[in-house]
């Protein structure tokens, strides 16, 4: 059967061959178009993916850390340690994207010889686009986790300082568009130096990145 029989064979009643070819051009004409405007709506959104709405780590900075606390008593006969040694940290955090860093609860742990001797939360919240949230966190020692280490903290306070790091994690995640999201953790380190007895911070090193 020919072309035009096939054509003939799909005509509706009082439909002659040529506007049924005109019709069939109109749909391949619009499937065409609409084609096109697809691959374009894909290229735009990729273009403003990998541009306008690219993913920038949030970065962290750890801008004040304070010390409160009275130097450690022991007590005879029965043999205790009394500490009051606080860290107040105040961490800056700037989400450099052109959308909003939504931010979980974080953790923050307090170390003395690499041992874990305090821990605290860091409260959820959420940083606007291209905005800075200041977040507080304060780490008290726990005496009973130095109790084991008692000699060496003691040495560590009659040479006039002691060292303690902190650590501190922060989950969040980016959504652009409704579509996109992206994941990432800040982490800060710091070592912090506590001179003593006048419990003040004689130094301090801290260190940021950001995992993905």
């Amino acid at each position: 059967m020919t072309a035009s029989g096939e054509t003939s064979a799909h005509l509706r009643p009082g439909e002659s061959p040529s506007q049924r070819q005109s019709l069939l051009r109109r749909r391949r004409r619009c499937l065409l178009i609409s084609s096109v405007v697809i691959l374009l709506l894909i290229a735009l959104i990729l273009i403003l993916y990998f541009t306008l709405f690219r993913f920038h780590d949030p970065s962290t900075e750890v801008i004040s850390v304070r010390v409160d606390g009275v130097s450690p008593r022991v007590t005879f006969p029965v043999i205790s340690i009394n500490l009051n040694i606080s860290l107040a940290l105040k961490i800056l955090v700037h989400n450099r994207n052109p959308a909003s860093f939504t931010h979980a609860p974080g953790t923050a742990f307090l170390f003395y010889r690499g041992i874990q001797v305090g821990e605290a939360q860091v409260a959820q919240g959420r940083i606007p686009a291209k905005g800075s949230e200041v977040l507080s966190c304060e780490l008290t020692l726990e005496a009973d986790k130095v109790a084991g280490d008692l000699t060496t903290l003691l040495g560590d306070v009659a040479n006039g300082e002691v060292g303690l790091d902190s650590s501190t994690r922060i989950p969040g995640r980016v959504k652009f568009l409704g579509l996109f999201k992206h994941h990432a953790v800040t982490l800060s380190e710091c070592h912090v130096v506590i001179g003593f007895p006048d419990i003040k911070v004689k130094s301090q090193e801290c260190t940021h990145k950001t995992k993905l």
